[in-house]
């Protein structure tokens, strides 16, 4: 069955008036006629399915014939700290990173970031290419996307949890010996734009009591850093069944 985000609290019998953009998907992209179904999420945890009443490609009707409660969260918290990079880059780093488990987003500004803050209409189409890959991978929490910070304040303001921050120039640490310790949640993982982070940032921040690690003998890019590292966190969290 389609799924689509929905903010609403989907109590069963509840009736359903879907949005225009819901509605032309329902209509225009998946064909669907009345009497079919489709799975909602209100990205707060419940689930329901919807029995479509009404189709039209301006607003459709549904109403709701069964409401559960679904966790497919990761059990650990991964809060990416995404640096600023090309807005198609950027972009890529989020889809893939809900993809994995990622619940927190936080774009940041670091010394050697070379694009501009996001626009309103910029963090919108964020906030929306979260709710798409959140529809189509399962996800029943819709990850937070919040507000851009500098790279000292985002370090500054971090009071629970570890901090982790790949970096090119580590050379005496990589992520298996923190994960055989122990690391407490939130895991927040800071990624640096094209050209990394600088000596002086990464000092910086392990004043403020993060670790830097290396990520083995390969650079990863920045748009697909975040997604590497959350993997194998959760990989080794027993969050893959494989």
């Amino acid at each position: 069955m389609h799924r689509f985000f929905l903010d609403s609290d989907l109590n069963d019998n509840l009736q359903i008036a879907f949005t225009e953009e819901i509605s032309s998907q329902i209509t225009r992209v998946f064909r669907m006629r009345e009497g079919d179904q489709i799975i909602v999420f209100n990205g707060k945890g419940k689930e329901a399915i919807i029995l479509l009443n009404q189709i039209d490609k301006k607003s459709s009707l549904g109403t709701v014939i069964d409401s559960y409660l679904v966790d497919n969260e990761p059990k650990i918290k991964i809060h990416l700290f995404q640096s600023l990079i090309k807005a198609d880059r950027f972009e890529y780093a989020l889809q893939k990173c809900v993809e994995v488990g990622v619940t927190n987003f936080t774009p940041i500004i670091s010394e050697r970031t070379e694009v501009e803050p996001p626009s309103n209409t910029r963090t919108m189409r964020w906030r929306k290419i979260i709710q798409e890959s959140a529809e189509q991978n399962g996800r029943s929490i819709l990850p937070l996307l919040n507000q851009t910070q500098n790279f000292h304040t985002a370090i500054q303001d971090i009071t629970e949890g570890s901090i982790l921050i790949p970096w090119e120039g580590e050379r005496n640490l990589n992520l298996k010996p923190l994960i055989n310790d122990g690391l407490s949640c939130p895991i927040c993982i800071f990624i640096g734009p094209v050209g990394g982070f600088s000596e002086s940032e990464i000092d910086y921040a392990k004043f403020n009591g993060a670790v830097s690690l290396s990520l083995g003998k390969r650079i990863f890019r920045s748009e697909t850093a975040g997604s590497v590292i959350s993997s194998i966190l959760l990989y080794e969290s027993g969050d893959f069944d494989l």
